[in-house]
């Protein structure tokens, strides 16, 4: 199975921050790095001037490891053990499918396993342990 875990860390509006913190100590290559704005009802969420700065995802490469940061959706409220999540990448969707069923036997789905604008198949678990994944299948080439 070709798997990627990727440390996610989750913020309360101060993503944009951190980023050029982690970039001013790290030297951080930002990989990329988009807005609520850009994906305008993607995630079910209105974008308002009051959020739509907000971090939908940002890909930073800081030495040989990467981490992804973010803020948290309008309306979500972080709770203790959320602000860190991992995130698995997998090649196809029957492989992201087969994990999400998994780690959501005996935990607490998120977001269930669909199809975005990003990803054929994406979604968000909490497992029995109290540990946050998300599922991202990489777009086919």
């Amino acid at each position: 199975m070709d798997i990627v875990i990727t440390p996610y860390l989750m913020l309360d509006g101060r993503a944009q921050e951190a980023i050029q913190f982690y970039q001013e100590l790290f030297g951080a290559e930002i990989i990329g790095q988009e807005y609520l704005r850009d994906w305008p009802g993607e995630m079910g969420i209105e974008v308002t001037p009051e959020n739509e700065g907000r971090v939908m995802h940002a890909h930073l490469k800081i030495g040989n490891s990467e981490i992804m940061l973010a803020d948290y959706l309008p309306g979500q409220t972080p709770q203790p053990g959320s602000s860190i999540n991992l995130m698995i990448v997998v090649k196809d969707a029957e492989t992201a499918r087969k994990l999400f069923s998994l780690l959501h036997n005996g935990g607490k789905e998120i977001m269930p396993l669909q199809e975005t604008g990003f990803s054929p198949a994406t979604g968000q678990v909490i497992d029995k342990f109290g540990i946050e994944w998300q599922i991202v299948t990489d777009q086919p080439s």
